[in-house]
């Protein structure tokens, strides 16, 4: 078994000359869920005698993160810096390294929130990292 503070994950944060700098998603990270988002279909043949047939026809896999604001710290302040700006300004590249996989993909960063809670709280922090296309997935050595 692997903990999840195992894992890597890392933002986009500038793109020159057909290449990412990435920054990890670490410091004040508490949580992060994927979800692959799967786009069904289900069909009931004849000769399937009553039974369905299932296929999966799309994904749209999205990671939300969560946590606490730390300020200084160069994935979150860089993602920060994206809420109030829309289109393209949005996009960016999520890298993912676990189970021995290294996931790379195009993204749309959406969700931010970098600040409120409760009063005694540290400002929370979280967003939701929405995937435009299918990833790249290759194994590491």
């Amino acid at each position: 078994m692997e903990a999840v503070w195992a894992d890597g994950f890392y933002i986009g944060t500038a793109y020159s000359n057909g290449a990412w700098t990435y920054a990890q998603l670490c410091m004040g990270i508490e949580s992060v869920t994927p979800n692959i988002n799967e786009q069904n279909q289900q069909y009931f043949f004849v000769c399937g005698h009553g039974g369905a047939h299932n296929e999966v026809t799309g994904i749209a896999p999205q990671y939300d993160i969560s946590g606490r604001r730390i300020v200084g710290d160069t994935a979150q302040d860089y993602i920060d810096g994206l809420k109030y700006k829309l289109g393209d300004e949005r996009k960016s590249s999520f890298k993912v390294v676990v189970n021995g996989e290294t996931i790379v993909a195009d993204c749309t960063i959406a969700n931010i929130v970098s600040f409120g809670g409760s009063t005694l709280d540290v400002n929370q922090f979280s967003c939701s990292i929405m995937v435009n296309g299918i990833p790249t997935v290759t194994t590491n050595p």
